[in-house]
């Protein structure tokens, strides 16, 4: 019975993907196999890492009737700030352009008019 649900289960993910394969476009088809390969060449890595955190004991817990003891309150660090002058004035904005003053614009590609 299990044979046959997964010799069932396999031909019709083989004709799924022939099918889809007959169909997508070429850009389509690159990208699937693009990420497929992309998540193939991530799995060594995954191992790798998971290999050398179980090996050097970073995931190792406190025995199950001992606790981890946590200082009571932490410890408090003050830094004193060097001396500033304080500020006596509110900052001011620069001077922004009168309306004497008017810019002249130039448009490219436009006929130049004499003003």
């Amino acid at each position: 019975m299990k044979r046959g649900l997964l010799f069932t289960a396999l031909a019709f993910v083989i004709t799924l993907a022939v099918v889809f394969g007959l169909r997508a476009s070429a850009d389509a088809l690159a990208v699937i196999i693009g990420v497929i390969l992309g998540v193939v060449a991530s799995v060594p890595t995954t191992f790798l890492i998971t290999y050398v955190l179980l090996r050097s004991g970073h995931n190792q817990l406190p025995p199950p009737g001992q606790q981890h003891q946590f200082p009571a309150q932490p410890p408090v660090v003050v830094i004193n700030a060097p001396e500033k002058p304080a500020i006596t004035a509110a900052p001011t904005l620069p001077m922004l352009t009168s309306a004497s003053q008017t810019r002249k614009w130039t448009v490219i590609g436009d006929e130049e008019m004499e003003s």
